[in-house]
């Protein structure tokens, strides 16, 4: 009997452990961090669906990878393994598996990129937990959820949330391997950096330049030592990174699709030229990342340098703290000896200060090639930089020139946060005026350690009020408007009328046509749909067309296959005229789909106009739905 008592309070026993945490720590840690999460995971799930396909580009490479597993190997934007997309496949892999699991939805595709934003979070409270405390801990992760990029990114599908991921979760491993000294942590610290890189490329390496300096400056044993620990990372990270890239090389192109993005079919040459240092070109681009025809079409997201980083497309998605991460970098340098920092405390604040700066100078170095979205990068070293540069503060709040330094930094942070919010007048009065009062409430409570002392919970309450009232706000705005296309936006309309967000309304409503093409695919008719379930079930492909968006778009709705001609924007070499000529002439492809806006624009490859010319030449038009289609069945 005693026994089946035992057993029966075990299950409540185990809940209370989970609930409660380790005896060490404070009643209020455990509690306090999974209502944190839990407060991220609503914020990242709530009304989820309203993003559609999100990025169509990337739901249709995930609806081939559920479908066909060599398309999911290669990342094969449809499942005949005709042509990628222009992305290593890693996260492309893990929205395959769920669509296979769950079936194609905007859920299956869309929870996981949700969930891996949570578990980001996590692990950046382990970061700061190791050496700063469970406070520091817990403000460092508060700031990292409610980074509005961080809350765009976490319910959109890009390679981003398993981007970050991966580099936070190998940031944490090199933090232990760094005091234990042990090979085999820095091999796995290699090896989960080179599955980020897997998932987005040379952007997962920004935090590279911070690791190593750290390794070598603080690491574990002699300095030959820290050679052997860096040569170990650096090998597993390279294997890593290297063995998608080399193996789909090494595979003869008969026998696998056309790289997407790639000028000779080249995973590697992607690698180098278009997801590399064609990204610090100065190219003329259009709010839809495509190069500009004219100067007339030249609607970059503009500036150049740090000031990039604070104009009205950049600031609402990184800036409100950019300039407290600034500051903060500098007063752990300059204050260094009097902060008397532990070596864990050491090697965690040198690599968030170093990771910091190579995000903040490359972004500012990038040329046109570049998305809002890529401040993603800077989003985990900011929350880090803030969170021990504050704390850091708030402990030396007994000298008077800290706490006068601190005073400033709370009222500058409000103060960015005020300026930010100008490039909408979408924000509320009550709003601007609430994160003021929170600001000089805070600047004031800085100065008052005594009075601050007194009242813990309110001061805390009201110092993360003044950084987080921003993100916070700009998040429901967010969420409470749906998210597709290439380039979605955190936070309300700005007002000015080049602003990309405005930009981007008229190209929701189709204007020019050809935008909306290029950024998000044009609304399939429904009438076209029903000919490409009903009448191509016979060919490979259900059709042909271009940019990859509208394709995307018809073959996630329609259930069947369609050759995006020339990729992304029409404009890779693949496929031939030559070889669509061969598959029409064995009947696997059911239709060509014509778009005389994308013609208009004159910037389809010579192999895209060629088959463009060569359908229109010997194929009958007809017009359904106001669509022009050739059927290519005969």
């Amino acid at each position: 009997m005693n026994r089946q008592l035992l057993e029966d309070a075990a299950p409540a026993v185990t809940v209370g452990n989970f609930w409660r945490g380790p005896s060490r720590d404070d009643a209020w840690e455990r509690p306090a961090l999974l209502c944190l999460l839990a407060a991220a995971a609503a914020l990242y799930l709530w009304g989820l669906d309203a993003n559609g396909w999100a990025n169509p580009y990337y739901s249709a490479a995930a609806q081939a990878g559920a479908n066909d597993w060599k398309a999911f190997f290669f990342g094969a934007f449809e499942w005949g393994n005709l042509i990628t997309v222009d992305k290593t496949p890693l996260s492309l892999w893990v929205m395959s598996l769920s669509v296979r699991v769950f079936g194609l939805s905007s859920w299956s595709i869309l929870v996981p990129q949700a969930l891996m934003g949570v578990a980001t979070t996590y692990l950046i409270h382990r970061v700061l937990r190791r050496g700063f405390g469970p406070r520091t801990a817990l403000f460092g992760a508060a700031l990292y959820a409610t980074t509005p990029v961080v809350v765009l990114m976490s319910r959109f599908n890009n390679p981003e949330p398993l981007m970050g991921l991966l580099t936070v979760a190998s940031v944490l491993v090199a933090l232990k391997a760094m005091e234990s000294g042990r090979l085999r942590s820095f091999a796995l610290a290699g090896f989960l950096l080179g599955l980020g890189f897997m998932a987005k490329q040379v952007q997962a390496l920004l935090v590279l330049p911070a690791l190593g300096v750290a390794v070598l400056a603080f690491g574990h044993g002699p300095f030959t030592h820290r050679i052997r620990q860096l040569l170990v990372a650096g090998g597993t990270l390279l294997a890593t990174s290297a063995a998608w890239l080399v193996t789909v090389d090494l595979i003869p192109a008969a026998q696998r699709p056309y790289i997407g993005g790639s000028l000779n079919n080249s995973a590697v040459e992607l690698t180098l030229d278009y997801n590399g240092l064609a990204r610090f070109i100065h190219i003329p681009m259009t709010a839809e990342g495509g190069r500009a025809t004219t100067a007339q079409d030249d609607v970059s997201v503009g500036g150049d340098g740090l000031r990039r980083l604070l104009n009205g497309n950049f600031a609402p998605e990184i800036g409100w703290l950019l300039f407290t991460g600034v500051a903060c970098c500098v007063v752990i340098l300059v204050l260094n000896r009097s902060l008397d920092l532990t070596a864990r405390q050491r090697n965690t604040a040198a690599i968030a200060c170093l990771w910091f700066t190579s995000v903040l100078v490359v972004l500012a170095s990038m040329g046109t090639m570049i998305h809002t979205y890529y401040t993603y990068s800077l989003a985990a070293p900011l929350a880090l930089v803030v969170a021990i540069g504050l704390s850091s503060l708030w402990k030396q709040r007994h000298r008077m020139v800290v706490r006068a330094l601190g005073a400033v930094l709370i009222g500058s942070s409000a103060y960015m946060a005020l300026r930010v919010m100008e490039y909408s007048q979408e924000w509320p009065l009550w709003a601007r005026l609430l994160v003021g009062l929170a600001g000089i409430s805070g600047s004031l409570l800085w100065l008052s350690p005594r009075f601050s002392a007194r009242i813990p919970r309110t001061s805390a309450v009201v110092l993360l009020g003044c950084l987080l009232l921003g993100p916070m706000g700009t998040a429901l705005f967010t969420i409470g408007t749906p998210q597709q296309g290439t380039n979605p936006q955190s936070g309300p309309v700005g007002d000015d009328p080049a602003s990309m967000s405005r930009l981007l309304l008229s190209v929701k409503a189709g204007q020019p046509p050809w935008a909306q093409q290029i950024a998000l695919g044009a609304p399939p008719s429904h009438s076209v749909l029903d000919l490409l379930r009903n009448h191509s079930s016979g060919q490979q492909w259900a059709a042909a067309t271009y940019s990859a968006q509208n394709a995307a778009r018809y073959q996630l709705e329609s259930g069947r296959p369609v050759i995006p001609l020339g990729g992304w924007l029409g404009t890779d070499p693949a496929p031939t005229l030559e070889q669509f000529q061969g598959l029409v002439a064995q009947h696997r492809v059911g239709y060509f789909i014509w778009q005389q806006d994308l013609l208009e624009r004159g910037e389809l490859s010579a192999e895209t106009r060629g088959i463009t010319d060569w359908v229109r030449s010997n194929f009958t038009e007809q017009v359904v739905d106001g669509v022009r289609l050739y059927d290519l069945r005969g």
